[in-house]
């Protein structure tokens, strides 16, 4: 008795664990193609006409920096990126069994939420991540901050718990419809190319869909990812924004609407690639995992 309950506990943790598992491989893979295109998207974003287009961006950080300036603030998303989709789509994959009983093909209406809930609780350790990153992109030409970790103790120690979460609610608006559309459009596209028969998609199918998946997810969240990450470039201790709509109004006044597109096409010439990469080893890793514990294939 006591042997069968182990094993079942054994098993569930197994079972809910290997969503987490899954997503610690993808994202870490996925980070390994994307930062550079990041760091272009985040001066773009942040420096206005300082910085101008992809090739004058690219070109003007290589001229100051040489090649490793693109790289910086890498080593805090790549210890954390791990954990923000370890997060993200253990959230996802145990939300979705919890909608559906995990008996049943799932519903997009379902995916799409499950997506949108996990994309909220990731938002919220993702908002840190995410200022410690644009802090160190932004300083081209000087060092300001000595690494992520200095950074971040620098900016707890002179603005407490909240400086910390500089941005954390446009974050949060961002990601909730961000990873919907994401996880939703991803399904969608890989039933669309498989075959009638076929209970899994081909790795190319996974590819495609994962790549445009990650497209249309930076077309719908763009607009919401300029604020953010002008709030968190910004000043903290003589801040140029009052608050989320205060930079939403500054930033209309200044430059127009087209301010509110300013680093898509870099963000989606980033998206492709890293969500490809990310949702087929995602796939991959969950499948592997659940046929080496008997588990019934939910990718």
């Amino acid at each position: 008795m006591y042997q069968e309950s182990g094993n079942s506990i054994t098993s569930d943790l197994i079972e809910y664990g290997s969503d987490f598992a899954a997503g610690l491989a993808g994202g870490c893979a996925g980070l390994t193609f994307g930062h550079p295109f990041d760091t272009i998207k985040v001066r773009q974003q942040t420096m206005g006409d300082k910085c101008g287009t992809i090739l004058n961006c690219l070109k003007r950080s290589l001229e100051l920096e040489g090649p490793k300036g693109l790289f910086k603030g890498m080593a805090f998303p790549l210890v954390s990126v791990g954990f923000l989709n370890s997060i993200f789509f253990g959230v996802y994959g145990n939300a979705l069994k919890f909608i559906d009983n995990g008996d049943k093909e799932p519903s997009y209406s379902s995916i799409f939420m499950s997506g949108a809930f996990a994309g909220a609780i990731q938002a919220v350790p993702a908002s840190t991540i995410e200022l410690v990153k644009v802090k160190l992109q932004g300083q081209i030409g000087r060092n300001e901050f000595k690494g992520p970790f200095d950074c971040l103790r620098r900016i707890y120690k002179n603005h407490g718990i909240r400086g910390c979460f500089r941005g954390l609610t446009p974050t949060i608006l961002r990601d909730m419809p961000g990873f919907g559309v994401y996880i939703a459009s991803y399904q969608a596209m890989c039933d669309f190319a498989t075959p009638e028969g076929h209970h899994q998609p081909s790795v190319r199918a996974m590819l495609l869909s994962g790549g445009l998946g990650g497209v249309f997810s930076w077309i719908v969240n763009i607009p919401i990812d300029i604020v953010k990450s002008r709030l968190q470039a910004d000043n903290l201790s003589n801040p140029k924004y009052k608050s989320s709509w205060d930079c939403v109004q500054q930033s209309y006044r200044n430059n127009g609407w087209r301010v509110f597109w300013r680093g898509l096409p870099v963000s989606c010439l980033r998206a492709f690639p890293v969500n490809s990469v990310t949702f087929v080893v995602y796939s991959q890793t969950l499948a592997y995992i659940q046929r080496t514990n008997g588990q019934r294939q939910t990718v």
